[in-house]
């Protein structure tokens, strides 16, 4: 992903091709170790060795990952920064396709435009729909204390990314009245168990690709389940496969937590057919591993 990658597409495809060139089923650990250093490289491979996986085992990836998947995995729609009539009139219709969690894009705007537009939408589609914000580290911690205190009693759930940097994450969790999340500030194993020992960060956000993975996304969300703090799955705006990686991984995660994965309507086009959205769920594939294949 453009500007939020640390690897470059070229990059990950040399470092592909010179996997490929050496994999054979002795070596797969060795292979994988070599592509630890840029994860969407291994989250490709790892990708396809657990779907490879699933198929010979005869059951989805999400069955492979977790006995206790669930079938259908609940999503949440996103609202941009659009001015405050765009984005009410988004969420409601969102909220009438079957969508019951909208997560909403702060920070780009004036703090209080930002929280009379939470406001607007929270009016809009009444007090049953979860929102939840990404300032995707937009303010400071005191701006984003002060923001977060004003927008509590519009019911919001969590606040992703409200600064940049764990330990500041850490700091506004300890002093909000909103209950704040980590995503793009922890991109490995090591970052995700450092959020979690500050006992101030209720939420870890999963992106299987930027992690490296399935394997190694569910290695964080054992850790987040240990430290009894909320998981939530999203894509990188991935291809039609990719989605469906993440939306095993989510099903593994085995909870009627929303999930960042609709985001397939994003593409002007995909190299595979992209699972529909039905009633603000996705239906896991049924089909023996990933169930998605590239046209």
């Amino acid at each position: 992903m453009e500007g939020w990658s640390r690897s470059s597409i070229d990059d990950v495809s040399r470092r592909l091709a010179v996997a490929a060139a050496q994999l054979d089923p002795e070596r797969v650990g060795a292979v994988l170790e070599m592509l630890e250093g840029v994860p969407e490289a291994r989250a490709a491979l790892a990708g396809a060795i657990h779907d490879l996986s699933a198929r010979r085992a005869g059951v989805p990836l999400s069955a492979l990952l977790s006995a206790t998947a669930v079938e259908r995995v609940r999503v949440n729609a996103s609202i941009g920064a659009a001015a405050t009539p765009r984005a009410v009139s988004e969420a409601s219709q969102a909220v009438a396709a079957g969508f019951t969690a909208l997560k909403l894009k702060v920070g780009a705007a004036s703090p209080d435009d930002d929280v009379a537009r939470v406001g607007a939408i929270r009016q809009a589609v009444g007090d049953e729909v979860e929102i939840r914000l990404d300032a995707n580290g937009a303010w400071d911690v005191d701006t984003a204390v002060a923001v977060l205190d004003r927008l509590a009693d519009s019911g919001v759930a969590f606040c992703e990314e409200p600064t940049a940097g764990i330990d500041a994450i850490a700091a506004v969790g300890s002093r909000s009245a909103v209950p704040v999340a980590v995503d793009e500030s922890a991109r490995s194993i090591d970052d995700i168990a450092q959020a979690l020992g500050t006992g101030a960060i209720d939420v870890v956000v999963v992106k299987p690709q930027a992690l490296g993975g399935p394997d190694l996304a569910m290695r964080a969300v054992d850790l987040a389940r240990a430290a009894e703090v909320t998981v939530v799955v999203t894509s990188m705006i991935d291809s039609a496969i990719g989605v469906a990686h993440a939306v095993h991984v989510a099903a593994a995660v085995g909870t009627e937590v929303a999930h960042g994965v609709a985001t397939s309507s994003l593409l002007a086009e995909d190299v595979a057919q992209a699972l529909p959205v039905e009633d603000g769920h996705i239906l896991v594939p049924t089909l023996p591993g990933l169930g998605v294949s590239p046209v």
